[in-house]
């Protein structure tokens, strides 16, 4: 597996907020904004990040108080979308569900360094 520069990136939490009959999507309040900063060196961190902190999350939202949520993966120099996972609260429970495939990763696409720039301090770009 090659792999090229590490970075470090950015996980905020997003809920769903009814208005005007649509469905927007807003920063929670509820939690500090980025929730965490996290150190990646491969795709599969990333997919890591959002799992493990998704479930942190779900813990800290509380049963079926939100419709569920978001996570956003972001460079954290450039602020482009890195990843991103939903959750949903279960009809039935309350609980936080991931999606299944929910989680998305900028690597799904082949995007490893498309990060890079010409800077001398490379930016977030992962191993395949």
């Amino acid at each position: 597996m090659a792999t090229h520069s590490a970075g470090d990136v950015l996980v905020s939490v997003w809920v769903p907020e009814l208005g005007d009959n649509r469905l927007s999507w807003h920063p929670c309040t509820d939690l500090p904004s980025p929730l965490r900063e996290e150190h990646i060196n491969t795709c599969d961190d990333t997919a890591s990040v959002l799992r493990a902190q998704g479930a942190l999350v779900a813990r800290l939202l509380g049963r079926g108080r939100f419709h569920g949520f978001r996570m956003t993966v972001t460079d954290g120099r450039s602020g482009e979308l890195v990843g991103l996972a939903e959750w949903y609260s279960s009809p039935e429970t309350g609980a936080y569900l991931p999606y299944p495939g929910g989680a998305w990763s900028a690597c799904d696409y082949g995007q490893h360094e498309h990060h890079q720039d010409d800077t001398e301090e490379p930016a977030v770009t992962l191993a395949a």
